[in-house]
């Protein structure tokens, strides 16, 4: 395999068509777990990743070219996306289990997986480093939410199953290769609408 080859089957793991099944994968394990909070909590925070790349990509489209030291044309959604979805599942991990050792595993795992996914969109170059850079800044708002968010008072913290491991991890190496043409339906809306709004372009 190629470097090329190498780095397009590891960007291949950052797409939508394989972020989305697992994070929905993930809240359901979640609800059946009897993990409701956190299952809403998870929802929450991936929602707020996707729209903040969403909006960033809206944006710098049809506007980056005004601010060419930034060197941002599209922000990176796969980066963002992988960041917020791999690293949230670790972070929720890590929050549902009592072994030390299972959460430094875990935390490292998505770590890794964050970071070779923003390399690879870097190497095929998809994305300049500013742009992947940006899309893991708004894809750790994720993380950071799930860390931060403590459990109602006086609720028991559940404890993670093997349902909640397992069955969304399948489905990333079952999916792995599926595409969703977002990036072209998002450049599109985000020309018409500053077109339309006499901004940028």
């Amino acid at each position: 395999m190629s470097g090329f080859s190498f780095f397009t089957f590891v960007t291949g793991f950052g797409d939508q068509g394989v972020i989305l099944p697992f994070a929905a994968a993930v809240a359901i394990a979640l609800a059946a777990s009897g993990a409701r909070h956190e299952a809403m909590i998870w929802c929450g925070a991936i929602s707020v990743a996707l729209a903040g790349t969403l909006v960033a990509k809206i944006f710098f489209l049809p506007c980056g070219h005004l601010i060419p030291v930034l060197d941002i044309r599209s922000p990176s959604g796969h980066t963002a996306a992988a960041i917020a979805a791999y690293g949230g599942f670790a972070v929720l991990w890590a929050r549902l289990s009592h072994h030390n050792l299972m959460r430094i595993g875990f935390i490292s795992a998505a770590l890794a997986a964050g970071f070779a996914i923003a390399a690879s969109r870097v190497a095929i170059g998809a994305h300049t480093t500013p742009e992947v850079l940006l899309g893991g800044l708004i894809g750790i708002s994720a993380p950071a939410i799930l860390a931060g968010i403590e459990p109602p008072a006086g609720e028991p913290r559940p404890r993670p199953t093997l349902l909640l491991l397992l069955i969304p991890l399948a489905l990333v190496l079952l999916l792995h290769g599926a595409a969703l043409p977002v990036e072209g339906i998002i450049d599109g809306f985000s020309m018409r609408l500053m077109a339309l709004l006499g901004i940028c372009v």
